[in-house]
């Protein structure tokens, strides 16, 4: 069995000042299990944009996903078009928690053809471990932890603990500066649509 490598700041040259991380559930956790085409994913979606956009201004210039289903996947496909249709100045790594993620993980054809895309053109691809292992993930949380000084994150509460829940607790733990959207505390990405109303 492959030991699992981790991947030190030096070794990539990231500088943790300037870099952010992603975290979050996967989408049966979102609102609507995370069907963007419901007007509360749309509001999420656009409230994640824009905290990415605040943290560009604020000087960050690398973003870190862990390129799970859900948010973030989310999360990378902000960044990438940020980067590609919009000109940002600003970089993209993909921190797999171990080679062949995609296959593995995703099931549906869009988030597949997402995933993809988004793997070829991001900056750089970090694999914490050669194959799947029991604790990639907390490995993976880890690495983005210890490589950033900001995390956004999409945060709910549930009865059993979370890997959201878990890199929270690291980046608090580490001082790093949170950004986490609470879903129980915003109805608004719990709605389905926008109601017409007819003017008189």
């Amino acid at each position: 069995m492959k030991e699992c490598v981790f991947f030190m700041t030096e070794s990539y040259g990231i500088d943790k000042a300037t870099t952010c991380c992603f975290t979050g559930h996967r989408s049966r956790d979102l609102p609507f299990f995370g069907d963007r085409d419901k007007q509360g994913m749309k509001c999420l979606i656009s409230n994640i944009q824009l905290a990415v956009e605040n943290a560009v201004n604020d000087g960050y210039k690398t973003f870190i996903s862990g390129m799970a289903e859900g948010t973030d996947l989310i999360c990378a496909e902000i960044v990438h078009n940020l980067i590609h249709r919009k000109g940002f100045d600003i970089s993209l790594i993909c921190a797999l928690p171990y080679k062949n993620q995609g296959l593995r993980e995703l099931t549906d054809p869009l988030d597949r053809y997402i995933y993809s895309v988004i793997i070829q053109s991001c900056d750089r691809v970090v694999h914490i471990c050669d194959k799947y292992e029991k604790d990639c993930y907390r490995r993976r949380n880890r690495f983005m932890v210890d490589n950033s000084s900001r995390i956004i994150g999409v945060y709910k509460r549930k009865i059993r603990g979370s890997g959201t829940m878990q890199t929270i607790n690291m980046a608090k733990a580490s001082g790093l500066e949170l950004n986490i959207i609470e879903l129980d505390n915003n109805p608004v990405f719990y709605i389905d649509s926008v109601k017409k109303f007819n003017v008189l």
